[in-house]
């Protein structure tokens, strides 16, 4: 029921993504997100790379007799169905993010080729390092880690977050700026509005529930996800909304009041409560809160949350500065909020958890390994009296060295989450070179300009002839005069909207009947014979034209 949950967050990113882009790519951006859940059903589990023996830098079966001391770490086992359904939705999820990122020109080719790649390859193989056998939850015994110490995801922050962050932003630089996104002349950013900013509220909602279904998947920790995840994503969106009212009137006050410029030429730019930075802002929080929100405190998801709200604002800023057109912040949102995620879990992880940051009171003795005494190797503060000889191996020494810390832990984690974006940035470059070189990344610009929809699908999202109506204000048909669309009153002339193929059918009547009149003697005299243009065969049919009665413009 939760991966059902999880699926539709699919539908939340195509809205979020659709609201953000013109009307004329609308359709484009609702096939691309469905089309990257079909891509992983197709492909992806059927080639078993989730959960297969030996596969990449994986320790070998469960049932292998060499992992016997080891303990579970991660969710395995379970029905087979399942697991598929699970991995499934978050497959999904990774590979939808880039959408966005490439919204209204990149090619409908060029990205199926990198859906199948990305959900089939890509992700799937960093789900095995994080979430599987993989070497991320058993690190190499080479390494002489402490057994506390493991890479920890719990809700896919670097696996399916930061993979699809850093995929977006590989593309977003590979296949460039929209037409018209900075100026020719100077290189300023120029605003280019979402055609519905309803429809990206409607799909962040949606979003917000999805991320929750994430944490209700899982068994362990529901009540603290949840609230580590509310808290974490009010905290960023709240910090962002505060910077985008407070930035320009402390950069104005300090270039127009310390430097002494004269005010009196100055224009200070006016500043907004945004919606959409909001609507990311709070997303990137609640992204930020998935590798860790099983263990946090709430108190330190608020933290994590500020922190992710000013980092969100001012990587949004330095994308726009290096030329960098990410329409929804795909970039923003997911890559600096699972990064941020992954290596502050432990840190503002609660006392309970051995290896938590902020409660790590440190070992008793301040010991060296090179200068070991029996001292060293026990601690009176676990076992009774000391004068009694009471002492009880401390648990945080073995050998006289420190056997764990959570500097360790904060390691590991940073192994993990940059051997994560290496892994997608070794196999996005090549990708999206061989896409740009063979010129088939982006569309044409005629195509762009245009609009994607009707070029490559044929299905316009809002069609001109589904437009308008035939009542005046008073609730009474219209029956305006036509004209012939040149000498004013914007009206186009009816012929233009009822079946245009078929001219030869209006020989002989006036066009200065009005809209109604002539709507109803085209059709006595088009539709009079049921067996017109062969579309009956020995049945009788009254077919009635679809009217647009009144197209202002």
């Amino acid at each position: 029921m939760n991966a059902c949950m999880v699926l539709f967050m699919q539908s939340g990113f195509a809205l979020i993504e659709a609201g953000a882009v013109r009307a004329k790519n609308v359709t484009n951006i609702l096939i691309k997100n469905l089309l990257d859940a079909c891509e992983y059903s197709s492909y992806s589990y059927a080639n078993r790379f989730i959960g297969h023996k030996h596969f990449f830098l994986s320790y070998p079966d469960y049932k292998s007799p060499s992992l016997d001391n080891y303990p579970v770490r991660v969710f395995h086992g379970g029905s087979f169905y399942g697991e598929f359904f699970f991995n499934f939705v978050f497959a999904a999820t990774a590979t939808t993010i880039i959408s966005g990122a490439l919204a209204e020109r990149v090619e409908f080719g060029a990205y199926l080729v990198y859906g199948i790649i990305a959900s089939g390859f890509i992700q799937p193989v960093t789900v095995h390092w994080a979430w599987s056998n993989g070497w991320l939850v058993y690190p190499p015994e080479s390494l002489k880690l402490p057994p506390a110490v493991w890479y920890r995801d719990y809700a896919g922050g670097g696996n399916v977050h930061a993979v699809g962050g850093i995929a977006a932003l590989v593309s977003c630089i590979f296949i460039g700026p929209r037409l018209g996104r900075f100026s020719a002349k100077t290189g300023e950013k120029v605003h280019i509005p979402g055609h519905s900013t309803p429809l990206t509220c409607l799909g962040a909602f949606i979003l917000f529930i999805g991320f929750l279904s994430m944490v209700l998947g899982h068994g362990q920790s529901v009540a603290l996800g949840v609230t580590n995840l509310t808290l974490g994503g009010a905290a960023s969106g709240l910090t962002s909304m505060v910077i985008v009212n407070l930035e320009p009137k402390v950069v104005d006050w300090w270039k127009y009041t310390i430097m002494k410029t004269n005010r009196s030429r100055v224009i200070k730019p006016k500043t907004f409560w945004s919606f959409l930075v909001l609507v990311d802002a709070t997303l990137a929080g609640m992204v930020s809160m998935c590798a860790g929100c099983d263990v946090l405190e709430p108190w330190g998801a608020v933290i994590i949350g500020i922190i992710v709200g000013f980092a969100f604002y001012y990587v949004e800023h330095f994308l726009i500065h290096m030329k960098v057109d990410d329409p929804v912040g795909s970039v923003a949102v997911h890559l600096v909020g699972g990064v941020i995620g992954v290596l502050l879990a432990p840190v503002f992880a609660k006392k309970e958890h051995e290896y938590s940051w902020i409660h790590w009171k440190g070992c008793d003795y301040d010991c060296v390994s090179d200068s070991v005494n029996s001292t060293c190797l026990y601690s009176t503060s676990f076992a009774g009296d000391a004068s009694e000889g009471k002492r009880a191996l401390h648990p945080n020494w073995q050998n006289g060295d420190c056997l764990y810390t959570p500097f360790h832990q904060f390691a590991w984690q940073l192994v993990g989450i940059l051997a994560i974006l290496s892994w997608t940035i070794v196999c996005c470059i090549p990708l999206f070179f061989l896409l740009w070189k063979l010129r088939v990344l982006r569309v044409d610009a005629d195509t762009e300009v245009r609009g994607i929809d009707i070029a490559y699908h044929g299905e316009p999202a809002y069609p001109i002839a589904a437009q308008g109506h035939g009542w005046d204000n008073e609730g009474e048909f219209s029956v305006s005069n036509l004209t012939d669309g040149k000498t004013g009153g914007g009206r186009r002339d009816v012929k233009a909207l009822i079946n245009p193929h078929e001219a030869e059918s209006w020989e002989g009547m006036n066009p200065e009947a009005g809209l109604v009149a002539l709507a109803i003697a085209y059709r006595e005299k088009y539709y009079k014979n049921p067996y017109a243009n062969g579309i009956c065969n020995g049945m009788e049919a009254t077919i009635v034209p679809t009217l647009v009665l009144s197209t202002e413009f």
